[in-house]
């Protein structure tokens, strides 16, 4: 942790400022705080810093949250690793979005796993990127994005960011979520209590899970996940999910790729979607499939739901597209 992240941080709890305490230098990188502990200067709740990563979780989490952050926590230690082909899957979620969009703004990544989306955000010159996750997957996301001089990772729940904020709205200039939102409980609780924390002319940015055109998730990935996958810890999910993996990794490569270009390919479900697989190795579709079959809560939104999300909290510029048929991108700006 940055000493300089305390001025951004506030109590989850209360909305209060923060003061680090007994903050304890990292031997191998001075410059980042190993542990310490944050007092609310309100409330006088405190938090601790642990493993370089400021812990600012909310006293009391509903029990699926619970498993989703202990399943997710899991899958992104597992994944750990940062993959060549990320920087185009995150450019192609952001679309139309491009690198220079991130020079000099302040950023929060609202769930960002192992920390891929971050890194590539902080390298296109971000002044600040704030990469947050509930789970224990910021222990990853700390090893591979946390030492970055523009870079910092917080444990924290996006219900209740513990940022700084007022009546005019947050400290960011730009906020994204992507793949986070749909595995909430009450999904557009969660976006508008994104939307709070961004700076009057900011933008918000969005990717959820389509309802449209995916019939094989709804008639066999879903019902396994609701009635199998999830009632199992995730540490013998790779029992059914290497299998799957071979499946699906083999129909890809073998199917999908060579039918691209022919009058076949139109005729094959879910088509656009897997086509996108069939150039990654098995190793990034084994961690689709598990991620597919971890979640407690995933839900798949229609169009015109996910519109309305940001036509509730009054955001301009909305744009709404597909991505590969099967899933929403959003992108809303703040009045200024």
């Amino acid at each position: 942790m940055k000493p300089r992240l305390v001025e951004l941080l506030a109590c989850p709890a209360c909305g209060g400022g923060l003061e680090l305490e007994s903050g304890v230098p990292d031997p191998d990188c001075p410059a980042e705080i190993a542990t310490g502990e944050l007092a609310c200067d309100s409330c006088s709740r405190r938090y601790p810093v642990r493993g370089g990563v400021p812990r600012l979780l909310p006293q009391d989490q509903p029990d699926v949250v619970r498993r989703t952050a202990a399943a997710f926590g899991w899958q992104w230690r597992e994944f750990a690793e940062l993959h060549d082909e990320y920087e185009a899957q995150f450019l192609d979620w952001i679309d139309p979005l491009q690198p220079d969009f991130f020079r000099d703004k302040v950023v929060l990544d609202a769930g960002c796993g192992n920390g891929r989306h971050a890194f590539h955000a902080a390298r296109y010159g971000a002044r600040e990127v704030m990469a947050m996750d509930l789970s224990d997957a910021v222990e990853a996301a700390y090893a591979n994005v946390g030492r970055l001089d523009n870079a910092h990772v917080v444990q924290g729940d996006l219900h209740h960011p513990p940022f700084r904020s007022g009546a005019g709205g947050g400290p960011f200039d730009f906020v994204y979520s992507i793949g986070v939102l749909h595995h909430l409980p009450d999904p557009e609780a969660g976006f508008r209590s994104l939307v709070r924390f961004v700076r009057p002319g900011g933008a918000i940015f969005a990717w959820v899970y389509g309802s449209e055109n995916n019939s094989v998730v709804h008639r066999f990935i879903n019902p396994l996940r609701q009635s199998v996958t999830t009632r199992i810890p995730p540490r013998t999910l790779p029992v059914l999910a290497w299998p799957m993996t071979v499946v699906l990794h083999s129909m890809v490569k073998g199917v999908y790729r060579p039918l691209r270009r022919t009058p076949l390919f139109e005729r094959l479900p879910s088509h656009d979607y897997l086509y996108s697989l069939s150039s990654f190795s098995f190793r990034r579709n084994y961690n689709i499939v598990f991620d597919h079959l971890v979640a407690p809560v995933a839900f798949y939104l229609r169009r015109e739901e996910f519109e309305s999300w940001f036509r509730h909290s009054d955001l301009r510029d909305v744009r709404i597209s597909w991505r590969n048929r099967n899933s929403w991108r959003g992108f809303g700006r703040v009045a200024g």
